[in-house]
């Protein structure tokens, strides 16, 4: 139950298609915050990864149990702390089974350029290869204004999208 002495914990969505910077922008975030990082890859399920290291993108099917893993652990962590977690969430009907799942969160869409991204990707070791670019951002589905995000261009910078989105969640 909240109250004025027991207010709703802080619950922020870091969204965009892989290799965008979601995990370092919400690391860099949640430490300003003090708040928990969540890593939503760390919810994929074994044959998703395999699916993805093969070149496969995820079919919707398969993503429902990563989501809902993954939600029960932000609806966990939100109970005792502000939480800061990361999921491509590509699709408007990810978020809202995340909403349902976690309550009310708050939304910051990461972009850049497809070559930066596709740089980014080639440069890190990760399961998700550099071929699933594309399929990423055909399947994007930028959130529309009733989802009330904010879109923050990651080829601004870290730290200047750090100071907006701590402007945009009111900190």
């Amino acid at each position: 139950m909240t109250s004025p002495a027991n207010p709703p914990r802080l619950c922020i969505l870091v969204m965009g298609p892989s290799g965008v910077g979601k995990s370092t922008f919400a690391q860099a975030l949640s430490k300003e915050l003090g708040a928990c990082f969540i890593e939503g890859d760390d919810y994929h399920t074994p044959e998703n990864r395999a699916a993805m290291s093969a070149g496969r993108p995820l079919t919707d099917e398969m993503r429902m149990p990563w989501l809902s893993a993954l939600a029960e652990a932000v609806r966990q962590s939100r109970v005792t702390q502000d939480t800061v977690f990361t999921c491509s969430a590509l699709k408007r009907s990810y978020r809202d089974l995340l909403r349902e799942g976690i309550g009310g969160m708050r939304l910051l869409c990461l972009s850049a350029p497809r070559d930066l991204i596709r740089q980014r990707m080639i440069a890190r070791q990760h399961f998700m290869p550099a071929e699933l670019l594309d399929s990423q951002i055909e399947a994007l589905e930028t959130p529309t204004p009733d989802e009330k995000a904010i879109m923050l261009e990651m080829s601004e910078g870290l730290d200047a999208n750090v100071a907006r989105a701590l402007k945009f969640i009111g900190r």
